[in-house]
């Protein structure tokens, strides 16, 4: 009868030990390859992604071209039809703005209308 009791408590024992150590063993760490696109957490990005964006967009921002540069390198009509075609797009009226600009022939200015207003 010793013996039955010796084996229960060593039994119970063992599993307070085992669920013991499993609550004290850490989560799982994530070195940042998760999926195999270098993301941390899922939807987060990396430091190293977040500099190359930010440098990316002031990049950006200081090659932009001014409004009288544009004029010059594409004429004044097309730059007045995409102001036209970005005010539409800014009022939520993408439909029109495509229309507009596959009237005036942009067909690359329509398409991109499309992607742009598809992604908002």
């Amino acid at each position: 009868m010793i013996w039955k009791a010796v084996v229960a408590g060593a039994v119970t024992l063992a599993t307070l030990t085992a669920a013991a150590a499993l609550a004290q063993t850490p989560p799982p760490t994530n070195n940042g390859t998760s999926g195999g696109y270098g993301v941390g957490a899922v939807g987060r990005m990396t430091q190293q992604q977040e500099s190359w964006r930010f440098e990316s967009e002031e990049m950006r921002r200081q090659n932009a071209m001014t409004p009288e540069e544009a004029e010059a390198e594409y004429g004044a009509e097309r730059v007045a039809l995409a102001n036209r075609v970005q005010a539409l797009m800014d009022e939520g009226k993408c439909r029109e703005a495509r229309a507009l600009a596959n009237e005036a022939g942009e067909r690359q200015m329509a398409l991109r209308v499309r992607q742009t207003c598809r992604a908002r």
